[in-house]
């Protein structure tokens, strides 16, 4: 019988410790920790835009290689709306004439030619649910972000879906000044 007593206690406290660097499966530091760690992924889904001034509907494909990626978009007919991306640092946008523009900042050149106003170089995180480190945060029930305040941009998660053990967003929302982006995810790659 003592013997016994000493193994249980011996699992009890083997099960309650770990090293801080790495969080127990299924909570939010691991989850973090993950999601900080993929850099490789692909995602298609649709796009409402809701601006004081329009709404649309359309596709949207992202591919992200580590600081790289490349963002397309296309309206009902599968023609393109513009095809944003970021090699090597340069940040390039073919519109739906064809033409080439290039900038510095990928918010501002979206901006300057569709007068949308797309969080972009924040998306790449947002969009896999992981809040940057200044970014106001409340969490769900599941302890997953669910509600998300950043530079004026108030995130709303409102659907995950799991995937080799990653909790992704299925459905976001975002809104900022007059604009509203509603984000549904249709088919989730990692490491493609």
């Amino acid at each position: 019988m003592r013997t016994i007593l000493i193994f249980i206690s011996l699992l009890l406290i083997s099960g309650c410790a770990y090293r801080a660097e790495q969080a127990p499966a299924g909570s939010w530091q691991a989850q973090k920790q993950q999601l900080t760690k993929l850099e490789h992924w692909q995602l298609a889904a649709k796009l409402g835009i809701i601006t004081p001034d329009e709404r649309g509907s359309l596709s949207l494909f992202w591919r992200n290689n580590s600081d790289d990626y490349r963002l397309n978009l296309t309206n009902v007919v599968g023609k393109r709306v513009f095809d944003l991306s970021r090699r090597n640092g340069r940040i390039e946008l073919i519109d739906s004439e064809g033409q080439h523009h290039t900038a510095d900042n990928a918010r501002d050149l979206v901006y300057r030619l569709t007068g949308w106003d797309l969080p972009v170089e924040q998306l790449a995180d947002w969009i896999k649910g992981l809040p940057g480190d200044a970014d106001t945060v409340s969490f769900d029930k599941d302890g997953r972000p669910g509600l998300v305040q950043s530079h004026g941009w108030q995130l709303r998660y409102l659907g995950y879906t799991q995937i080799d053990q990653l909790w992704l967003p299925s459905r976001l929302e975002l809104s900022h000044a007059g604009t509203t982006l509603k984000l549904a995810v249709s088919r989730w790659e990692l490491n493609p």
